[in-house]
């Protein structure tokens, strides 16, 4: 058994010719395609820690004017939450809706992207192995 210097220069350089390819065409894609989609979630998580400050401050209002409306009469008291109440659902229905339709809309986005790389990476992978595959057998044979 005798190490061939050629078979190992070629094999060498398959290997870093296979590397580079890889890079450029998968990782780095992918890894763009990743860190924007944690850059949607975390906008997204943003979003959702609004809407409970908002929540947590539309409670301690109707909280507050819960206890200021026990010293008016009790007719106006009442008139006064319900507005709050439904003030306050308003809003958060508003806001909740605006994220789930945001959330929505990251994910076709990501699904779209990713559906993109797939397709611009999957013909050029063909290419590149049949390369690969041609090359290691004409040198082994």
């Amino acid at each position: 058994m005798n190490i061939q210097p050629s078979v190992v220069v070629w094999t060498v350089i398959c290997f870093l010719l296979l590397t580079v390819i890889l890079k450029n065409l998968l990782f780095t894609p992918v890894l763009k395609i990743l860190d924007s989609r944690k850059e949607k979630i975390d906008a997204a998580e943003k979003k959702l820690r609004d809407i409970e400050n908002i929540t947590a401050e539309n409670e301690k209002r109707l909280t507050a004017e819960k206890q200021r409306a026990e010293a008016e009469s009790i007719a106006q008291a009442k008139a006064r939450v319900h507005q709050i109440q439904s003030q306050g659902k308003k809003e958060i229905e508003t806001a909740r809706r605006k994220c789930l339709s945001d959330i929505e809309e990251y994910r076709k986005d990501i699904t779209g992207e990713y559906d993109k790389i797939v397709f611009s990476v999957a013909p050029k992978m063909e290419t590149a192995a049949a390369i690969f595959a041609k090359n290691i057998i004409s040198y082994r044979i």
